[in-house]
């Protein structure tokens, strides 16, 4: 520009790489720490007083959920294929129900999804966390970042946390670049990849509907209503979890959210396909 010296050009371009050094850095480790108790106050009676047995069923600590996800390849040419993401609504505190309509399918990225199960509070706080990350990543290197990279940071950052009562067990799921991929993480930063994965109180109940009529290769109506069955069956058996079914089919393409299902409608639709009875009819 006119006016300008070969000082200025040079002055530009420091700053622009001061500029770039501390703008597009990786981001550094959040100095969250959690707050703790007034002065006087000692945390064990602290916790006997307001979550033991005798302080009342809405302060307990037990909890209980049923997710589930898994990965298949489309049946015919008119099939997506991808991944089914299947979860039940109740959040519960001991023998109390708090609530009957908690998502828990969190969005991480365009493709990706994260599970809640655990403590509704950290599940929530903690997934935020790794969906700003994902953004910030997204924005700084101009692609979206790998389900195996997110899940990573998820679980890096609660092994950095581990032994301090956190209550995490989630399931990363989504389809980038090398395909469809699920990674199961916990609060201890243990992280596995998996085809078939459920966590939670229901987990057992879902994995015996899982096992018994998971295929590979599935056409898309049969996917999503394994995943409807699954959590179903579950929510029959185990008390902490209940309430609708939430579902979502995340695809090479998009991520569709089906309705909530009511699991006490499915119940009575599975039974009338099966010719069951739930009334018990004893044999003469």
């Amino acid at each position: 520009m006119w006016g300008e010296t070969f000082d200025d050009f040079e002055n530009e371009e420091q700053e622009l790489a001061v500029a770039k050094q501390n703008l597009m850095s990786e981001p550094a480790r959040a100095d969250f720490t959690f707050s703790k108790l007034p002065l006087g106050i000692q945390p064990v009676d602290f916790m006997k007083t307001h979550f033991a047995e005798t302080a009342g069923k809405s302060m307990q600590f037990r909890k209980g959920t049923t997710t589930l996800a898994f990965v298949y390849e489309p049946a015919t040419p008119n099939d997506k294929g991808g991944i089914i993401v299947a979860v039940d609504s109740r959040a519960s505190s001991g023998e109390y129900i708090s609530s009957k309509s908690v998502m828990k399918i969190l969005d991480i990225g365009d493709r990706m999804v994260a599970t809640m199960a655990g403590g509704a509070a950290d599940c929530q706080f903690w997934t935020r966390i790794v969906a700003k990350y994902c953004t910030l990543y997204e924005l700084r290197e101009k692609n979206s970042i790998t389900v195996s990279a997110a899940s990573k940071y998820f679980a890096n950052v609660l092994y950095g946390y581990r032994g301090q009562g956190l209550s995490v067990g989630s399931m990363v799921a989504g389809y980038d670049k090398k395909g469809p991929q699920i990674f199961k993480v916990d609060s201890e930063g243990d992280r596995c990849q998996l085809k078939v994965c459920s966590v939670g109180s229901g987990s057992l109940n879902a994995y015996g509907i899982l096992d018994n009529h998971y295929k590979p290769k599935m056409t898309d109506e049969e996917a999503r209503k394994l995943g409807l069955r699954a959590i179903m069956h579950a929510t029959y058996r185990d008390s902490g979890s209940g309430g609708v079914c939430n579902l979502c089919h995340i695809t090479p393409t998009e991520k569709i959210r089906l309705p909530p299902m009511d699991v006490s409608k499915l119940w009575y639709e599975f039974a009338d396909e099966l010719g069951k009875d739930i009334v018990y009819n004893p044999v003469e």
